[in-house]
């Protein structure tokens, strides 16, 4: 049975998230007990830690740039990092924290266009309160995407469970605005497609349509293709669905895979190579083909898996790597997928 290429095993409690960032120098993770790291993937070490990023779990994690962590915590903060980079070791140091909401465990999401990167989080999961916020000049802007669902006993709020953002790239016709697309799982295995626009004036949230799924339990993870046209879901249930974005009938041309076993955490569509990649509750990895054909199973983890990335096919050094013998080492390294687990452990494969 294949092996990972390597193991990541500095952390003491599970893993909840995990993401590559600065064209692949780093991996960025966090896990149940608060703790954030940084890890040098060249040489595949510790590179920056905060112990106690968090004072609850660590949901979600991420980076920006070349010197931009953000972290999402069961504390019900966002916090955004500077990287203070040496050159073999470097220092987080907090720059900025906002309240959110994390009662639904409903991760934030973001996406970059014409040099701005946007996040959008909850910050008030009941009532569907939402934010925009761009990192590099602080912009902050509230919107809702609340939704009421019916039951036997009357209505009741249907929390957003997962989030996707699509950032649109500017137009003469846009001025100061920024416009951008967000995807909304919910409980209910709604799925909502609201259109943003942001302004000196604040945020307006359009609902753009509902989408249709399969799932019959609650949407965990929602990802894109590259051309913005299919999107991808994974529920508390054992079905991942590929789902037309602009389909007035999605219901007729969704595809899906069924799991072997209920539940899944992630899901992420890559498009170097293409591959859609679901992280499993049942320990295992699956890959599959942009229409959901199964390639294999990556089976190594002993706890459920949480989280997975894919780093970057390119070969071009990074500047800041000026020793001969480190840069052929960078520029021969192999293409990574970075799984996340329960177990405490990040295992690295070669794709």
């Amino acid at each position: 049975m294949a092996q990972p290429d390597f193991v990541f095993r500095g952390h003491q409690a599970a893993v909840n998230g995990v993401r590559f960032f600065a064209d692949d120098r780093f991996l960025v993770s966090g896990d149940q007990d608060g703790h954030l790291i940084v890890w040098n993937m060249l040489l595949k070490r510790r590179f920056a830690s905060a112990p106690k990023a968090h004072s609850g779990p660590i949901l979600a994690v991420c980076g920006v740039g070349v010197d931009t962590v953000v972290s999402q915590g069961r504390d019900n903060k966002l916090c955004v990092w500077r990287l203070e980079a040496g050159e073999f070791k470097g220092e987080l140091v907090l720059a900025r924290s906002m309240d959110v909401d994390a009662m639904s465990f409903c991760k934030f999401t973001v996406s970059s266009a014409d040099g701005e990167t946007w996040i959008v989080a909850l910050s008030d999961a009941g009532l569907g309160d939402a934010f925009a916020y761009e990192v590099g000049s602080g912009k902050h802007a509230s919107f809702n995407i609340g939704h009421k669902t019916s039951t036997p006993s009357g209505s009741r709020q249907d929390p957003p469970m997962s989030l996707s953002l699509e950032c649109l790239p500017s137009s003469a016709s846009d001025g100061d605005k920024r416009r951008l697309v967000l995807y909304a799982g919910y409980e209910s295995t709604l799925l909502q497609c609201f259109e943003l626009c942001v302004s000196a004036d604040g945020c307006v949230a359009e609902h753009a349509r509902f989408l249709t799924t399969q799932h019959k339990e609650p949407i965990m993870s929602i990802d894109f293709d590259s051309e913005r046209q299919v999107l991808y879901t994974c529920a508390a249930d054992n079905t991942v669905c590929c789902i037309p974005v602009d389909d007035a009938d999605a219901s007729s041309t969704t595809k899906h895979a069924t799991l072997k076993n209920a539940g899944a955490a992630e899901i992420r569509c890559f498009s170097s190579p293409d591959l859609v990649a679901v992280a499993g509750w049942d320990y295992v990895a699956r890959l599959y083909s942009k229409d959901l054909e199964h390639l294999s199973d990556m089976v190594f983890h002993r706890a459920a898996l949480t989280s997975i990335d894919l780093s970057t096919p390119s070969k071009e050094c990074p500047p800041h790597i000026e020793d001969p013998a480190a840069r052929q080492r960078w520029s021969s390294r192999p293409q990574w997928l970075a799984v996340a687990s329960r177990d405490t452990r990040i295992s690295l494969w070669v794709t």
